[in-house]
């Protein structure tokens, strides 16, 4: 199967279900919201993160379980357990990525089949190309092996 490519930037508000908002802005009304103590929390999702990238639904998201990867090698490191409030922003949008892909209701149902994880792959790859600091984390090649 070919893996699906995610390009669209309008999705619909969750505050109001009749106006279209563009990802980035909602991305950014998610990152004023999100605390360094919601950011230390997702560390202990990881497991769940990763459960969801083993599901029939990610495996024609290729770019998708790349990115979760990247997220939880940005959740385990000390940037993450020293942050505080306020946090940067490209911290910030990593937990708002990591909390959408987290939801299993939210724009496009995770449930519904081939397309459930498009909007959590498109959300995530627009805070990568948001935060070119976030492609910077990567797994210490002792943990690769």
């Amino acid at each position: 199967m070919k893996p699906l490519t995610h390009r669209t930037s309008i999705i619909v508000s969750p505050l109001n279900p009749q106006k279209a908002i563009s990802i980035d802005e909602f991305i950014e009304t998610e990152r004023a919201a999100f605390t360094a103590k919601s950011l230390i929390k997702l560390v202990d999702l990881i497991p769940n993160l990763r459960a969801k990238m083993e599901t029939e639904q990610a495996r024609v998201h290729y770019d998708l379980i790349q990115g979760v990867e990247t997220l939880i090698c940005i959740l385990q490191s000390p940037d993450v357990s020293r942050s505080t409030d306020p946090l940067p922003v490209h911290l910030a949008e990593a937990g708002v990525a990591a909390y959408y892909i987290l939801k299993g209701a939210d724009i496009i149902p995770d449930s519904i089949p081939e397309i459930g994880l498009t909007d959590d792959a498109r959300i995530l790859a627009r805070v990568f190309e948001r935060n070119a600091t976030l492609r910077g984390y990567s797994m210490p090649d002792a943990l690769k092996a």
